[in-house]
């Protein structure tokens, strides 16, 4: 399969969920099918807009991976 081209100018978290998609060697119109997604959400993302969080969650889950929330280190959170 054919790597998809990194995207520029777009959220980190795509870039990762691309670059997940790149080394599971998985077909994206397949993971959006298995995440029960339209087929052509992975490339809308990538183009010209943003996941909601569950539509983002329900493709790596599909690939296997979970979204947390940590907290960063040296930053100070709201007392």
């Amino acid at each position: 399969m054919r790597d998809l081209p990194p995207p520029r100018n777009t959220n980190p978290l795509i870039v990762r969920l691309v670059e997940l998609i790149n080394d599971g060697d998985i077909d994206s119109h397949e993971l959006c099918r298995r995440a029960g997604l339209a087929a052509g959400a992975i490339y809308a993302w990538r183009h010209h807009s943003n996941p909601g969080v569950n539509n983002l969650e329900a493709v790596l889950n599909a690939l296997g991976y979970e979204l947390t929330i940590e907290r960063r280190e040296g930053v100070q959170g709201l007392q």
